[in-house]
């Protein structure tokens, strides 16, 4: 099996798991206690939180707070920008994640707040000025994800975040597709809080994290407890997942300086000429913008995107879409929101590198993706597209 969908999960790295394997059978003690191995566990837990501070450039650990992952991080953000506003305005863009835009329908409909969701262009990227436009004297936050998960593409958020910042307006990313990916730095971005998620990049999932700018007062609304993370994220801390999280942080930063993203670039590169030479009409979604350097949203004409995962299920693990729209009947919003039409969006499949895909890998995937497309057209042949 090649393994092409790291954007939904990744393996988690050798180092991480030796890590996290060793602190489950020693350090087993609550970091809350002051006992030696309670010292010993908040040590490990205060080591990650350098490493993960490191990796995104924050200017002191403190400003890390560690939660379950993504999903939860987005909420405290989101959530608790909202309670310390009490009511008001929120800018947003119809491309995030669920994660975000669930949220944000939850404080629409209590009807405290009013929610503006920026359109993108063909390529996926929301526009500065139309965000500018969109703010208001009561706006509370923005929101915009760094980079979308099933196509890649990379959000203007240093300018977003700089615009916010003159107008004293919260700004949040959600960057758990970048982080760990491509270079990010909080402070060059200009956000106020950005969301991590560990299994993102070859952390185990459950495990995540949330900036916040020092300074940047929001209020807890999501669980009630003791003061962990400064009472910030209630509930004893699941140290080797922390550490685990940090590793990962670490090797991250190791992988750019020796050129990873680049690498897996180049990977990407080699599978799209490989397809292209036996399909000429595969094309790329979000082609002329900035993207993931491991993301490639390829649109195959006259193929069942979700019956081409189903064929390759044995052998190569692609996704259609999003992984966390599959199941569903209908068409990407993501994909509708950049100006495909169904039957395109149908016929897109994300393939997602990770920092352990091989050449090898790469050239067998292809081979496997010919001839199931050759596969699925002969069988749909005289029958016209199939939604």
């Amino acid at each position: 099996m090649v393994y092409l969908d790291n954007n939904a999960s990744t393996r988690p790295a050798p180092e991480v798991t030796e890590l996290i394997c060793g602190l489950l059978n020693g350090s087993y003690g609550n970091p809350s206690s002051s006992h030696i191995p309670g010292i010993e566990a908040r040590k490990a837990i205060e080591n990650a939180r350098e490493q993960t501070a490191a990796l995104i450039g924050a200017s002191s650990p403190g400003e890390v707070y560690f939660t379950s992952g993504g999903t939860e991080s987005n909420n405290i953000a989101i959530s608790g920008a909202a309670a310390l506003a009490g009511r008001g305005h929120i800018i947003s863009t119809v491309i995030e994640h669920p994660a975000v835009l669930n949220p944000l329908k939850a404080l629409k409909d209590a009807g405290f707040f009013e929610i503006t969701l920026v359109p993108v262009d063909g390529n996926g990227i929301a526009s500065v000025r139309e965000i500018e436009k969109a703010m208001r004297k009561d706006t509370a936050l923005i929101t915009v994800m760094h980079a979308n998960n099933e196509t890649g593409t990379i959000e203007p958020v240093e300018e977003i975040g700089a615009l916010a910042r003159q107008r004293g307006i919260l700004f949040h990313t959600d960057a758990a597709q970048s982080v760990g990916k491509i270079a990010v730095d909080v402070r060059k971005m200009n956000v106020d809080m950005l969301s991590i998620a560990g299994h993102k990049f070859h952390a185990p999932k459950g495990i995540g994290a949330l900036y916040v700018r020092e300074g940047v007062k929001i209020k807890n609304t999501i669980m009630y407890g003791a003061g962990h993370e400064r009472g910030m994220r209630p509930g004893t801390e699941n140290t080797p997942y922390i550490a685990g999280l940090g590793k990962a942080c670490e090797l991250a930063g190791k992988a750019f300086l020796s050129g990873s993203p680049e690498a897996v670039s180049r990977l990407g590169e080699l599978l799209f000429s490989l397809l292209k030479k036996e399909m000429p009409d595969i094309a790329v979604n979000c082609e002329g913008a900035g993207r993931l350097p491991n993301t490639l949203s390829l649109r195959i004409p006259g193929i069942d995107g979700p019956a081409l995962v189903s064929a390759l299920k044995e052998s190569v693990a692609i996704s259609a879409g999003s992984a966390c729209h599959e199941g569903t009947k209908s068409p990407s919003g993501v994909l509708k929101a950049i100006g495909l039409s169904d039957e395109e969006a149908f016929s897109t499949v994300r393939i997602s590198l990770g920092r352990y895909t091989t050449e090898e890998e790469i050239r067998e995937a292809a081979g496997h993706l010919q001839r199931a497309c050759l596969q699925l057209a002969q069988a749909r042949s005289g029958r016209g597209f199939c939604l």
